[in-house]
């Protein structure tokens, strides 16, 4: 019994998954974007945007998801204000 109780924290140590993001595309400009949370997100939430061409993080509201059969659409704004819809692919 002290055994597994040894071990347990060990494996659940080398289990745990790190925190991936989900890839998709700005709409307007058709630059790769990254976004975390994984999951789809849901109005009001703010996700962190990752902008692969410039290597820049940028925090967002989302205002609107439309989902459909093969993508995504998140609408979000910037924290400077600027309007964004990225193409994330569907989950």
């Amino acid at each position: 019994m002290n055994k597994i109780l040894f071990f347990l924290p060990a494996c659940m140590l080398l289990c745990a998954s790190p925190v991936l993001a989900w890839m998709g595309f700005d709409a307007d400009t058709a630059e790769l974007v990254e976004i975390t949370p994984e999951t789809v997100p849901s109005k009001g939430e703010t996700i962190v945007v990752h902008d692969i061409s410039t290597n820049g993080n940028v925090s967002c509201l989302v205002r609107e998801v439309v989902l459909s059969s093969r993508t995504v659409e998140v609408r979000v704004t910037t924290s400077e204000g600027k309007k964004r819809v990225l193409i994330m692919e569907s989950r």
